[in-house]
């Protein structure tokens, strides 16, 4: 598993390393801009890369970040409607610092009561 992927910078000079950290920072970045939505920090769960302090986890394989992101939302918001937004949030705010590295985004989501 790498912890970079490099891309040509813009004067043609050599590569720039972006990290998995980096990837984490944006799509924080891009949760944290949306009402009702909290990353989530409850528990493990289970069969994903989640952990209690890491609600956003990005690893590099292969040349393509994968991203998982745990959330929560308040009971009653539409649940597609939000994740069509975070989704639009998450690729719009990656492509501007990446580029055109290739990724992937899941989502896990917990209603909170």
């Amino acid at each position: 598993m790498a912890d970079y992927i490099y891309i040509d910078n813009l004067a043609k000079k050599g590569k720039i390393g972006i990290s998995r950290l980096v990837f984490e920072e944006i799509v924080s970045e891009a949760i944290r801009d949306l009402p009702n939505v909290e990353e989530s920090s409850k528990r493990l769960f289970k069969g994903l890369k989640f952990s209690l302090n890491r609600p956003v986890r990005a690893t590099i394989r292969n040349g393509v970040a994968h991203i998982w992101v745990a959330l929560e939302i308040k009971k009653g918001i539409d649940e597609k409607q939000l994740l069509d937004q975070l989704d639009k949030n998450i690729h719009a705010a990656l492509n501007e610092v990446t580029e055109q590295v290739p990724y992937d985004v899941e989502f896990k989501i917990e209603k909170r009561y």
